[in-house]
């Protein structure tokens, strides 16, 4: 297992601190059930322990929208890897000796 450099880290770092906001603050999903037929209206982000109230009256209820959190940790997921990958790449090619070529 190869070591970790400094921006890695970092980048490890911010990536958990992103993940720990993102769930602190999921998307919401505001679910109406007027009669016949049941329909889902994005109503934002908010707080975990404080849900945003739905402005659609008693025949809604709120829960986190589940698809696009999957979505966010994915893509979060994805950037702190190509992050991490690059990061490392990178030191790595300053550590080799560079190639002079004479001109003839």
């Amino acid at each position: 297992m190869a070591k970790i450099n400094k921006y890695q880290k970092i980048i490890l770092f911010s990536g958990f601190i992103l993940f720990l906001i993102i769930n602190l603050f999921p998307p919401w999903v505001a679910w109406l059930n007027p009669p016949g037929y049941t329909e889902s209206v994005n109503i934002g982000y908010g707080l975990l322990l404080s849900p945003p109230q739905s402005k659609f009256g008693y025949e809604s209820y709120v829960s986190i929208n589940y698809l696009r959190l999957l979505i966010q940790w994915v893509l979060l997921l994805v950037i702190i890897i190509t992050g991490m990958l690059l990061a490392g790449r990178k030191t790595e090619n300053r550590n080799e000796p560079r190639s002079v070529i004479n001109e003839q």
